[in-house]
C-alpha cells in the first residue's frame, strides 16, 4: 500500500512540474517583455496583441529559447501576411535560413497557413474566419506545427537552429496574436 501511495505522490508532483513549466508571454494588457523591432503600431487590443500598418517586421519576445512548445491564438484578415518565429534574430532576411517561421497566410500563398517558410510545405489550411489555434514544438532540430488540433507539419532540421527571440511578424494586413505561452524543453 505505502508503494502506491508513493507511486501516486510522485505522479501528482511530476504532472504539477510540468504544467509549472509553461509560461505565459503574453500579460493581454501592455507589450511587456516583448521589443518592436521596426515602426509598425503594434498595440493591445481587447486582450490581443494586434497590428495592421506600418513597416514590414518583428515584434521579439525579450527572452531567448531553443528546445520548446509554443501555443497560442491568432486571427488574420483575409489578405494578410504574418507570420510566428522561432529562434529567431530581432531582423530576418532569409527565415528559411535564419530561424523556423510557420507562416499566416489567408488565401492563396507558396507556403499556406502553418507551413514553415522555405523548408516544409503542407496541404493548406483553408480560409478559416476567427481565431485559430497554434501550436509548435522545436526539439533537438525537429519542428511540429499543429493547427487547430491537428498535426499539419513534421520537419527535421540537418542544421538546427540555436537560441533565439520568439516573433511575431507584421507584413500586411491586420493580425491578433493573444494566448501566448511556452514551455522550454530545454532545461537543466
Amino acid at each position: 500500500m505505502r508503494i502506491a501511495a508513493n507511486a501516486f505522490v510522485v505522479s501528482v508532483l511530476l504532472a504539477g512540474t510540468a504544467a509549472a513549466a509553461w509560461q505565459e508571454l503574453f500579460n493581454g494588457r501592455d507589450l511587456d517583455g516583448w521589443e518592436l523591432q521596426t515602426k509598425t503600431n503594434w498595440g493591445v487590443r481587447d486582450g490581443a496583441i494586434v497590428a495592421d500598418k506600418g513597416q514590414k517586421g518583428l515584434l521579439t519576445s525579450r527572452g531567448t529559447y531553443r528546445d520548446c512548445e509554443l501555443e497560442l491564438e491568432f486571427r488574420a484578415e483575409p489578405g494578410a501576411e504574418s507570420g510566428v518565429f522561432l529562434s529567431s534574430p530581432k531582423t530576418v532576411t532569409d527565415p528559411g535560413s535564419e530561424c523556423y517561421e510557420v507562416n499566416i497566410a489567408p488565401g492563396a500563398d507558396a507556403y499556406p497557413t502553418g507551413s514553415l517558410t522555405g523548408r516544409s510545405r503542407h496541404a493548406g489550411a483553408g480560409d478559416v474566419a476567427g481565431w485559430r489555434r497554434l501550436r509548435v514544438k522545436v526539439e533537438g532540430g525537429k519542428v511540429e506545427v499543429w493547427l487547430d488540433g491537428e498535426r499539419i507539419v513534421e520537419y527535421q532540421d540537418r542544421s538546427p537552429r540555436g537560441w533565439g527571440h520568439i516573433g511575431l511578424e507584421f507584413d500586411q494586413g491586420r493580425v491578433e496574436f493573444r494566448s501566448l505561452r511556452i514551455n522550454k524543453l530545454d532545461l537543466p
